[in-house]
């Protein structure tokens, strides 16, 4: 299986399926800003790397107008984003992948991704190439999933999950979506609901937060999440220590890692030296 063409293709899909896109006031960068304690958008040139349909690139595009922003991704959701960002002029999209970006060396003054590095075959090339294309003193801000180590609840279901991935990732995306539309509620019901009224009482919120999925807002909002979780031909995980090794060695400094509220997965970000 050529695994850079299954991951352009499932994801593809799932940017695609809807044959308009509405402009969104608030996306993952506004989740990240919440968490990091310095502005994200800087200096003259940004990037959105894996920018999926384009929501955040078009955020910090809109709010950014005087900043031009590179925006990337391994699907045709490029195709999106070039419809929800056609009337920004400061934006520029190209269809690549996070390992091999067209890019020349030392030109952005800062790089953001959300959720695409753990989806390729090798993290840290993918981490070395962002660090190529950032200028010295460059920050780069990741969304990473994280291994659940310390949640035997989360750790059990992840490793689940990876199991039937392998039988998944091979049905048509269509199929796939269908199936992930259907187990929604199901999910819903045995984790997201109960994780709900759990939240509300001091003595088990604790426990409702290692419950898994216990994000869900309503019986369908988990289609696309497992979807995503079940069509990726690649998921990697990390630790915390893994994330921060992984930046040691790509040559970053001043890396800091924390987590979005009510969210799994680390954010991180630090600056090339």
């Amino acid at each position: 299986m050529d695994i850079i063409k299954k991951t352009a293709d499932v994801y593809g899909f799932l940017w695609g399926r809807g044959k308009n896109i509405i402009p969104a006031n608030e996306w993952h960068f506004n989740k990240m800003k919440e968490v990091i304690n310095e502005p994200i958008v800087r200096g003259k040139i940004g990037i959105d790397i894996g920018s999926g349909c384009g929501y955040d690139t078009y955020i910090m595009a809109k709010n950014n107008p005087y900043v031009k922003i590179t925006s990337i991704d391994i699907s045709d959701g490029v195709y999106k984003t070039r419809e929800l960002t056609s009337e920004l002029e400061n934006v520029w999209i190209s269809k690549c992948s996070i390992l091999n970006m067209p890019l020349k060396n030392n030109i952005f003054d800062f790089a953001y991704s959300f959720g695409a590095l753990h989806h390729t075959a090798d993290p840290k090339k993918g981490l070395l190439e962002i660090s190529r294309i950032l200028k010295k003193n460059s920050p780069a801000f990741l969304y990473l999933y994280e291994s659940h180590l310390e949640n035997f609840i989360k750790y059990i279901a992840v490793g689940i999950i990876a199991k039937l991935r392998g039988i998944t990732v091979k049905l048509p995306p269509k199929i796939l979506y269908a199936l992930s539309w259907v187990l929604s509620p199901f999910v819903y019901i045995v984790f997201s609901f109960p994780a709900k009224i759990l939240k509300k009482f001091n003595a088990t919120k604790n426990f409702a937060d290692k419950l898994p999925f216990n994000f869900g807002m309503g019986p369908f909002y988990l289609s696309a999440d497992l979807y995503d979780r079940f069509s990726a031909p690649v998921e990697r995980r990390f630790s915390r220590q893994e994330v921060y090794d992984m930046f040691i060695e790509c040559g970053f400094f001043r890396i800091n890692i924390t987590k979005i509220n009510n969210t799994a997965g680390w954010v991180a970000w630090g600056y090339k030296k």
